[in-house]
């Protein structure tokens, strides 16, 4: 019983999830007539007016509210703040080696030239449908001189994920 229960908690948090724009819209589409109902004064003409306030209504909370919903759901974690920090200020830009592991630690991976340093770089939560988590990470390139050449953060696809 109790798994019938969270499946259909699921289901109604996915499907409420997955349709917040329509819900908006009609909710929307319901204010604005209940607002405007008032001022029509033709009986014959309510009709068409209140088919197009919910078809704009429907159309401005789907083309806005998927958007809206998928920047504002994702959640970046307190890692992905910081190396994102350190990347777009190009802070590590010029450092040796050593300098590097000073701020940042002892690197995840170092690639068989010792040229590039790999790092977790965090990730970010989205909670959308049915959510999910993308993973990243922060890129050292050192020159010839073992200064650092360029940073960048990509996106780390994990094995079996």
């Amino acid at each position: 019983m109790g798994q019938f229960i969270l499946n259909v908690f699921m289901a109604i948090w996915i499907l409420g999830t997955l349709f917040m724009p329509h819900i908006i819209g009609v909710i929307l589409s319901a204010i604005v007539i209940l607002l405007v109902r008032k001022k029509i004064i033709e009986k014959d003409s309510k009709m068409p007016i209140y088919v197009i306030i919910v078809v704009f209504c429907m159309t401005v909370s789907i083309k806005v509210g998927y958007p809206a919903m998928a920047y504002l759901s994702k959640k970046p974690d307190k890692i992905y703040t910081e190396m994102k920090k350190i990347n777009d200020s190009e802070k590590l830009m010029g450092l040796s080696k050593g300098e590097v592991i000073t701020q940042l630690g002892e690197p995840e991976r170092k690639n068989s030239n010792d040229n590039v340093y790999t790092y977790n770089a965090g990730e970010i939560t989205s909670y959308v449908g049915f959510g999910g988590h993308t993973y990243y990470k922060l890129y050292v390139e050192f020159d010839e001189n073992s200064k650092v050449k360029s940073t960048s953060i990509s996106i780390y696809y994990p094995l079996g994920g």
